[in-house]
This record gives structure tokens, sequence and C-alpha cells, in this order.
């Protein structure tokens, strides 16, 4: 898995081949093919954990007790470790197939992530932690859109930890959210 990960990141999904991925492993071509029926199975194979441990834990996170301003920094407290844990098969995930809709099993996967996000953005809105006229469609997406877009620029292994990335997003994003008192 290591080795299609790393293959489909560097050239991307749809411009690598099987045999791309065979010469990475030091294999024949054929020879994946005891493992593999196809290169969309041996995509999902990448990327499945990653995605099901990000959506297994927003769910438990929205179902816990506590304010929305708290959960979205527990939110992306979780995101950004799971890009630290699962990095290059997160990074294929976020580029090759999250938002895309292609695949109905992956839309659905990305459609309760949002929805969980937005969930928790509303109830904000609903509690007055959050601005009353905070479009929760379009905040949901720049919120996953910021932490998402750590796979491009952030270094894991940099001097910034996954927890002060989650923290300076969630307060980037909080900032501009948060309820204000009148004027």
């Amino acid at each position: 898995m290591a080795a299609a990960a790393k293959v489909f990141r560097a050239k991307g999904y749809h411009a690598a081949t099987l045999e791309d991925v065979a010469d990475e492993v030091g294999m024949l071509k054929g020879s994946l093919y005891n493992y593999i029926t196809s290169k969309e199975e041996l995509l999902f194979a990448v990327v499945r954990p990653p995605a099901e441990q990000l959506l297994e834990q927003t769910r438990a996170l929205v179902a816990a007790e506590g304010t929305a301003p708290g959960k979205v920094v527990a939110i992306a407290r979780v995101h950004a470790g799971v890009l630290a844990e699962h990095f290059v098969y997160a990074a294929v995930y976020v580029h090759e197939i999250a938002g895309m809709g292609r695949y109905p099993e992956w839309a659905a996967m990305d459609h309760e992530y949002v929805e969980l996000v937005r969930a928790v953005l509303a109830a904000g809105v609903a509690e007055g932690s959050l601005r009353a006229d905070l479009d929760v469609r379009t905040a949901g997406h720049v919120l996953i859109g910021s932490l998402n877009w750590l796979t491009r620029w952030w270094d894991p292994d940099g001097p910034a930890s996954a927890e002060e990335m989650a923290d300076r997003v969630s307060a980037t994003f909080l900032d501009g959210s948060r309820s204000r008192p009148a004027r």
C-alpha cells in the first residue's frame, strides 16, 4: 500500500500505472494481480484506512458534549492528526477522491463528513457561540478545505505538530465565525 500511495501521490492517480506501482515494489506488473484486481481497487485500499478513521472519530466528537467552538477545535485536531499519521495516504485521498463525487461510496463518506461539520456549525449558530449570519454550508467547506490543504504545504515532520497546525487553522476559522457583542 505504501508503494502505491507514493506513486499515486507523485504522479496522480490517473497518470500512474500499475507498472509504476510494480516497479516501486520491485515486482512484475502481472504479480500485482495476485493481490488486486484493478488500479481503482488499489486506490481504495490505499485511502480507506485514513478516511474511515477520520469519519469514525468525527462522529464521536460530534456526539459528545461540548460547545461548537470546542468541537471545531477537536475536529481540526482529529483531521490534522489523521493527516499526520497517514500523510501520503491522506494526500492521495484529498487530491484524487475527496469532493469529486466520482465514486458513490466515497461521495457518501465525504457527504457525511461535511454534514457532521455543518451540524456542529449550525449548533454553534443556535447556541449563540457562532455568528447568527454564518452560512454553515460555506463555512463547513472553508474549514474542511483549509484542513485538507495542509497536504499541500505542511510538513508533518517539520517544526509544527499536527495539533499546532489544527489549533492555528481552527483559531483562524473561529476568529471569523464567532459571534461578537453588538457595538
